[in-house]
């Protein structure tokens, strides 16, 4: 049975509930295209035009649609009504009763999507095959999507897992396209580090309580790697990451109110946290951990890191004399890291852990020396040069040495 294209364009453009859906520009030019497939003429003439026009409207559908990697126009909708959830998601976060009207117009709406992503170019009256259509249950696939928002996620959030502000002064997250995949199968030693903080994130994710971290201790020693390895093993699982620049800490508890919105769990994600003497941009960031009005909700931690434990830096004047209320200061800057539920010390390795991280690396990098005893010289030599023994370190030299080998293959 041919749709009913009059009806079904008519029902597009009076969406409700979806109404966000034409903000997209290929369900727009759907929407376009089934509006003039749905005129009919009955001079020769004028049908010869309109099959011209609703041609280039099908053409210009399926351009964007290729944009958008896919030819599959059922699959296309489907993720983007899926993910679409931002109105729903607002009662699943606060574990409310949606309204009986508001429920109602996004059942018939969702009949509605799922007519139009069955639509094939034939039912256009077009001979060509410019994408792909197919049956689906798009009503059962949204009630699992809200059963399970917090896994899912709602929104922009939905699409990605990793995300950055824009800029010091707008509460606007970008997604990160190439977010980094590290993962702890590749973050040698630091066992029982990575263990507090995945025990840590699997409380948050489980509803329990859960600390703010601080990652402290040696440069390279993998304190933002191992964030990142947390993200990418729950990710699957609702995680989010959000990572606010040292600049940007006064959005600190705008972000905060925002996040408690969504039914996704957040890690907060502040990198090499440190402060003068005389600065006080800490402030949000001391609210927010601990005795602010803006109190973090329970979807939501902080993880920093810093190469010191004491985040504020001080001066020899402020412990010895200058300041008549030197106690009350020194209070002051030592306050921010007590504030952490929990701190966690990466030490750089001694030598004998450092060897071992070069050999997991070597193995893991497919690196058969011909004599271990060379390996742990040069691999001494090359951390001396880079200041020192650390996971970092170790990595660059084992890279160092692919890549040498790869340039003699090649010569070769």
């Amino acid at each position: 049975m041919s749709p009913d294209l009059s009806k079904l364009s008519s029902q597009l453009n009076a969406l409700a509930f979806f109404a966000d859906l034409h903000e997209d520009a290929v369900f727009e030019a759907f929407c376009k295209l089934v509006a003039t497939a749905s005129t009919t003429n009955t001079t020769d003439t004028h049908a010869k035009a309109s099959l011209q026009t609703r041609k280039e409207c099908a053409a210009r559908f399926a351009s964007l649609l290729y944009k958008a990697h896919t030819d599959n126009w059922t699959d296309y909708l489907n993720e983007l009504v899926l993910g679409s959830t931002q109105t729903l998601a607002w009662f699943a976060a606060k574990d409310r009763e949606i309204p009986f009207a508001m429920e109602t117009v996004c059942r018939a709406e969702l009949e509605i999507l799922q007519d139009a992503a069955e639509i094939l170019p034939g039912d256009l009256g077009m001979e060509e095959v410019y994408w792909l259509a197919h049956k689906s249950d798009l009503e059962n696939q949204y009630a699992d999507r809200m059963d399970n928002l917090a896994k899912y996620g709602s929104g922009v959030f939905a699409k990605s897992s990793m995300f950055r502000l824009a800029d010091e002064t707008t509460l606007r997250l970008i997604p990160v396209a190439n977010g980094d995949p590290v993962t702890f199968d590749v973050l040698y030693g630091y066992e029982d580090q990575h263990q507090r903080i995945i025990d840590n994130t699997k409380a948050l994710l489980s509803g329990l309580p859960c600390s703010n971290l601080l990652l402290y201790g040696d440069a390279g020693t993998g304190k933002s790697a191992s964030i990142k390895a947390v993200l990418n093993l729950f990710k699957n699982e609702g995680l989010r990451l959000v990572e606010v620049g040292r600049g940007q800490l006064a959005l600190l508890p705008d972000l905060l109110d925002c996040l408690a919105d969504e039914p996704s769990r957040f890690v907060v994600y502040i990198d090499d946290l440190s402060f003068g003497e005389n600065d006080d941009s800490f402030s949000a960031l001391k609210a927010v951990l601990e005795g602010g009005v803006c109190a973090r909700s329970k979807n939501v931690v902080i993880y920093a890191t810093s190469n010191r434990r004491h985040l504020v830096k001080e001066s020899m004047s402020a412990r010895t004399g200058d300041d008549m209320h030197k106690r009350d200061t020194l209070q002051e800057t030592l306050s921010l890291s007590q504030r952490f539920g929990e701190c966690i010390f990466f030490e750089k390795p001694n030598n004998d852990a450092f060897m071992e991280l070069v050999d997991s690396l070597a193995s893991e990098y497919g690196l058969h020396p011909e004599s271990m005893e060379q390996l742990h010289i040069d691999a001494s030599s090359y951390a001396l040069a880079q200041g020192g023994r650390s996971a970092r370190a170790a990595r660059q030299f084992i890279e160092h040495l692919v890549a040498r080998e790869g340039l003699n293959d090649v010569k070769s």
